[in-house]
């Protein structure tokens, strides 16, 4: 009997992309349900996680797949890069920021993935407010500034840009909206409607790279009724 190998989707980020298949978070789940019967749509999220630490695993991640099964990767990160020096543990200098984005990228490629493949998706605003009551009730001190955001923000267009990979600007794009606020469900993390806004900022680079992918597998109108075991031992 024959086989099929799906072509693979890669998400690859921190807590925006972990949450990507939840009731909220669901951006994942959108793109998947886009690419259906054509791609694998696989979430490598870790909530928390910085470039820093992102730019040491990717060649772990990586390493479980085959490049010439990866159809596209998202790199989404920044959220937690961004917080204000104070917060020691998950800051990380801007021009690092930017460099270890670049570092990503040239290891994505190094594995094998074109850059044409790559998008990279910068963090989006906070609503502050909201974000200090959720950091209150979790024992924890707020530690975002949107003035820092919309500068890491910038530097992921520019590493994309340099790299010569796509990128989606989703703070510069959400603020221009009325009440972005309610794009997010605690203040950083992206609400139902935030994230049907990302999946429509990412459709044109998604439908762009997966154009040629076919439907796998026939459709159900053109299955043999009399050898419906044709399509499926590869004769």
């Amino acid at each position: 009997m024959s086989s099929c190998t799906w072509p693979k989707v890669l998400l690859f980020g921190d807590s925006l992309t972990q949450y990507s298949f939840s009731a909220d978070g669901c951006w994942g789940s959108l793109l998947a349900n886009f690419l259906q019967r054509k791609c694998d749509v696989i979430n490598r999220g870790f909530s928390g996680y910085n470039t820093r630490w992102c730019n040491k695993m990717i060649p772990s991640i990586l390493s479980e797949f085959d490049a010439k099964n990866i159809s596209m990767v998202t790199v989404f990160l920044g959220a937690n890069d961004s917080n204000l020096p104070t917060n020691k543990q998950q800051h990380v200098p801007l021009e690092e920021f930017k460099q270890n984005l670049l570092e990503i990228v040239e290891k994505i490629q190094s594995h094998g993935v074109p850059r044409e493949k790559v998008v990279i998706i910068g963090p989006p605003a906070s609503n502050i407010s909201a974000w200090e009551k959720d950091c209150q009730i979790n024992g924890r001190v707020c530690t975002k500034s949107n003035t820092e955001t919309a500068k890491y923000a910038k530097a992921c267009v520019e590493a994309a840009r340099e790299s010569g990979c796509s990128s989606v600007d989703m703070y510069t794009e959400m603020v221009k909206e009325k009440d972005w606020e309610n794009m997010l469900n605690d203040g950083l993390h992206l609400s139902s409607r935030g994230c049907e806004y990302l999946f429509d900022l990412l459709k044109p680079v998604v439908t762009k790279v997966t154009a040629e992918l076919p439907m796998l597998y026939p459709d159900w109108k053109q299955v043999d009724t009399n050898n419906p075991e044709l399509p499926f031992i590869g004769k």
